[in-house]
């Protein structure tokens, strides 16, 4: 296992996405309370309008909490969602394609050692991605508009890390699924918009949607708990993300190891 780790180090340190991928969600957190901040005035400047007040209330009541949890439901659920994809897409498809895969299984390997060793590092540079953009957020939104409780802050934050861990695991699962890395991160995204989309239905069955934990984030910033149904859901989510483990296994398991060449 170490030396897998240590495989995948090597792979993020040479093509550098643990430093441009903290680096663009860094920019994706500051953006939400900088743009809060100063579009009225951007807006001022470009209309001509001279009442600023009129454009904030058309942008309506804006909290500390609320602008938060603007970063994690728009930036990061919409673009942020769709750069790690891109930037993930060929995790297993490309050991596939190169024979990587093909010869790393001629080895005593394991495939649960070499599945575990693509979700922690991939889960692990969510994780890194995620906080330094949050944080980044967290400190534009309480410098300029006030402070919000630690508590919600970190509780928020891990509640939306369950829902990204979900679609990194599907991230995986596709990309041991498909040969094309491209295939991989539009099913992702594709997959994640729609179950966002979704969540804008309030029944009772979004304990069953993933991505109404993200909404639950949210809640949590602005209330300080969550929404009906949040541990149904928050439980349900984890279930789905040990099946898209096995899933992933076994696709590989039966999969053939190299593509073929035609």
């Amino acid at each position: 296992m170490k030396a897998l780790l240590a495989k995948e180090w090597l792979e993020k340190k040479r093509n550098l996405k643990w430093i441009w991928l903290p680096v663009v969600f860094a920019i994706l957190g500051l953006t939400q309370p900088l743009m809060v901040k100063f579009l009225p005035e951007i807006l001022k400047a470009v209309s001509g309008i001279e009442n600023s007040d009129v454009l904030l209330q058309m942008m309506g009541t804006q909290t500390s909490a609320s602008i938060l949890g603007q970063t994690l439901a728009s930036q990061f659920d919409q673009m942020g969602i769709i750069i790690f994809a891109v930037a993930t897409m060929g995790c297993i498809s490309a050991d596939r394609s190169s024979g990587m895969l093909a010869f790393m299984m001629t080895k005593p390997l394991r495939v649960s050692s070499y599945l575990s060793a693509k979700w922690i590092s991939e889960g692990l540079t969510a994780f890194c991605a995620l906080l330094i953009g949050y944080l980044f957020s967290v400190y534009y939104t309480v410098a300029l508009f006030g402070k919000v409780e630690w508590e919600r802050i970190v509780i928020a934050f891990f509640v939306y890390f369950i829902w990204f861990v979900f679609l990194v695991g599907l991230l995986i699962l596709c990309s041991a699924s498909f040969r094309s890395g491209a295939a991989s991160a539009s099913i992702t995204v594709v997959v994640a918009i729609l179950l966002t989309s979704i969540t804008a239905v309030g029944t009772k069955w979004q304990m069953l949607n993933p991505a109404y934990l993200s909404q639950n984030a949210v809640a949590f910033l602005v209330d300080g708990k969550g929404l009906e149904h949040f541990v149904v859901c928050l439980f349900w989510t984890l279930g789905l993300i040990v099946l898209l483990y096995f899933a992933a296994f076994w696709v590989i398991k039966k999969k053939p190891l190299q593509t073929e060449n035609h």
